[in-house]
């Protein structure tokens, strides 16, 4: 009986420590939930379109509706429902038309290979070869072979290199390409560019990832590959790079519809260009597929953005992206498949009939 007593005695101050903390707990579970409520009905997956002339533009991935609508205000003042944006007034002028960037070199790819000698002790390892149209996917890239076509290859030219420092067999191949146009060929260099990667001065801007090496200048993209993983073999690379790129004259200008895309917080080397529908279906994930099959020669391009200012993370961020039609009556078109699309699968936030939709999606 003493011993039952004694454990009573031990353990009611243990409960009523024990009670004190349940309550104190359950304030703190109630105040964090209803700050959660609070935060997630406002914030979420919201997309923003709308449309203006040749144009249909907008906001992925953002955060709350009030970041897509200003965001989307900000597209190089691309002119918007006042309803949409709650201004007074309405701003009615056109974006203007996109020319295509001039060219300056229009060397066949064989003539941009830099000769013997032109990278320090690097020479070449054999003959060159020349591809034309369907021969370029059979002999050279494989894996993906369409993805050269869709972005408009014409020729390009291929040899490996070797230097007598590290003995006698190839440890490098340079391709050379002309994707027919500046446009295509930074395309093709943007789809597989990442604020993370490696980048080298060349004469342009270089990925340098593992052991390749990718960069555009002109018409042309130029693709290097090393054999190995060697300090000796990177700087080569780098060096046959330069030798390339001396010989393009072109300015280092990217495509004008770039400039359709907001600066501020735009995530560096996040820009993407698309030279056509069937480019676009890079980011499909985002377009119903009604709206890339009804008008394939669309050109588009898109950027990521931070959240904030003084965010660092760029994988949670927010994306832009600017299509462009040849004319009107297909950018209004295409704005009413997308606004369609989103009517039926999702619940519109704020919506006007000219001026754009705003939606939060699942």
């Amino acid at each position: 009986m003493t011993y039952h007593v004694s454990r009573i005695t031990f353990c009611t101050p243990h409960f009523q420590i024990s009670h004190r903390w349940r309550q104190y707990l359950w304030i703190v579970h109630v105040s964090c939930a209803l700050l959660f409520l609070s935060c997630q009905a406002e914030q979420g997956n919201y997309t923003a379109v709308s449309q203006n002339g040749q144009y249909v533009y907008g906001v992925w991935k953002a955060r709350t509706a009030k970041a897509a609508k200003g965001l989307s205000r900000q597209i190089t003042q691309v002119p918007v429902s006042s309803r949409m944006l709650g201004e007074v007034g309405t701003r009615t002028e056109t974006l203007p038309q996109m020319d295509s960037l001039p060219l300056i070199t229009t060397a066949k790819p064989m003539d941009l290979l830099p000769a013997n000698g032109e990278a320090s002790h690097w020479v070449r390892a054999g003959k060159p070869s020349v591809d034309i149209g369907k021969a370029l996917y059979k002999n050279v890239i494989g894996g993906n072979p369409e993805l050269y076509h869709n972005y408009g290859f014409i020729e390009g030219a291929t040899v490996e290199y070797q230097t007598p420092r590290l003995g006698s067999q190839p440890l490098i191949l340079l391709e050379v390409f002309d994707m027919g146009t500046p446009e295509n060929a930074f395309g093709i260099y943007s789809r597989n560019r990442y604020p993370q990667d490696e980048f080298e001065w060349v004469g342009s801007r270089a990925i340098v990832s593992g052991r390749g090496l990718n960069c555009w200048k002109g018409k042309y993209f130029i693709q290097i590959e090393g054999y190995e993983f060697a300090s000796q073999i990177k700087e080569g690379m780098v060096e046959l790079a330069k030798a390339t790129a001396e010989r393009i004259k072109d300015p280092l200008t990217t495509p004008h519809l770039l400039t359709r895309l907001p600066s501020k917080n735009r995530v560096p080397h996040s820009e993407k260009y698309f030279p056509s529908g069937v480019t676009l279906k890079g980011i499909h994930r985002f377009l119903p597929e009604r709206l890339l099959e009804f008008n394939p020669s669309v050109t588009g391009c898109s950027a990521a953005y931070l959240h904030k200012t003084s965010s660092t993370d760029w994988i949670d961020t927010m994306m832009v992206f600017v299509l462009h039609y040849e004319v009107e009556a297909a950018a209004k078109t295409a704005y009413d498949i997308y606004r369609d699309h989103l009517e039926t699968n999702t619940r519109a936030v704020d919506s006007t009939q000219a001026g754009g939709i705003i939606v939060r999606e699942q």
